[in-house]
């Protein structure tokens, strides 16, 4: 969210599409899994790809690309140790794909809570609450804006817990590209966000590359 409100949409989920290669190095260093030497090579250019998005951005802050890449990691690292969890002995009774995500959810809004009433408080809440009625909101259209938004967003991250029981992380991660390219896209053409010809080739490069790592895990495992 911080990312999004630094800078624009799609140069925030170019950047949170690097996740499969956090995954990927977070594996190897952390869990000393790896992965083919294939799959390691595709990374160069997915990096590069990044790379010239960042560096042609027309909408580039230092905010954004620090909070998209932070999001990447920790997205990344939480995917792999809820599959290892996943995978593992179970826990405890009913402790579904569906249940374990509630709960993340609800420990996840535990120990954000107080560094959010610390950092932003109710003075910054109220403004811009006061902001975004100035712009032409009601209260009926924010409420129903937000629980809306709150509703589908849990949905989401529920339904794509579920696909990560299924498959591995990596591949988990690189499937979540393919949603970020259709909100790149929408972004660009709803919200006519400006993006360089550089910048849409770094971006291209990044993202065909990453959705075809699964078939060249596939084809180097049939070897």
């Amino acid at each position: 969210v911080i990312s999004f409100s630094a800078g624009a949409i799609s140069f925030t989920h170019i950047l949170k599409a690097t996740e499969p290669v956090w995954s990927a190095l977070i594996l190897a260093v952390g869990f000393k899994e790896f992965l083919p030497l294939p799959v390691y090579l595709s990374l160069v250019p997915i990096l590069g790809g990044v790379g010239l998005a960042s560096m042609k951005e027309l909408s580039f802050t230092w905010l954004s690309f620090t909070a998209g890449t932070i999001s990447a990691v920790t997205s990344a690292t939480k995917a792999i140790l809820s599959k290892k969890i996943l995978d593992g002995k179970p826990l405890g009774e009913n402790l579904t794909p569906a249940n374990m995500f509630a709960v993340l959810t609800i420990l996840g809004f535990l120990f954000i809570l107080p560094p959010s009433l610390l950092i932003e408080g109710p003075v910054k809440v109220k403004a811009a609450w006061a902001a975004a009625l100035a712009a032409g909101y009601t209260k009926t259209q924010l409420l129903r804006l937000l629980s809306v938004s709150g509703f589908l967003y849990y949905l989401y991250n529920e339904v794509a817990f579920l696909a990560l029981s299924e498959v591995a992380p990596v591949t988990h991660a690189v499937t979540n590209t393919v949603k970020r390219v259709v909100i790149i896209l929408a972004s660009v053409v709803v919200f006519r966000t400006p993006v360089s010809p550089l910048g849409m080739i770094g971006s291209g490069v990044a993202i065909a590359v990453l959705l075809h790592i699964p078939s060249l895990r596939t084809s180097v495992n049939k070897l």
